[in-house]
């Protein structure tokens, strides 16, 4: 897969996350909204602020948009399909914190294995 084509495909995955983001925060905001319409009339409705925070909201989507690109093209040639490349670019928080912890996991030796090898004379 292409470069671009691989970073494009998943910033639409995550921009696919994102969306479920607003759409369910949305949704708990209507629920709310009618909870309250049912319990007292001309009483307080929640506010839409409460529910969602354009300014940190827009910068999480940002940065998800980016580690879905970023996941994309560090697993291009892998990657065989559109969907395929969604999927890595809707998960790519957690595949690149799975990759980062393998990656760190390398460094650490194996303890049992030093040991026996200090104790052998």
């Amino acid at each position: 897969m292409e470069a671009m084509t691989a970073a494009g495909l998943g910033a639409v995955g995550g921009a696919v996350i994102e969306i479920l983001y607003v759409w369910s925060s949305l949704t708990a905001w209507q629920q709310a909204r009618r909870k309250a319409r049912a319990k007292r009339k001309g009483g307080r409705l929640p506010r839409l602020d409460e529910y969602l925070d354009p300014v940190a909201d827009s910068l999480v989507a940002a940065t998800r948009l980016a580690l879905g690109a970023a996941a994309c093209l560090l697993f291009r040639d892998q990657i065989t399909g559109t969907m395929a490349a969604i999927a890595v670019g809707a998960s790519a928080p957690a595949l690149l914190r799975q990759v980062g912890t393998l990656r760190s996991l390398r460094g650490v030796p194996d303890a049992p294995a030093e040991q026996a090898r200090e104790t052998t004379p």
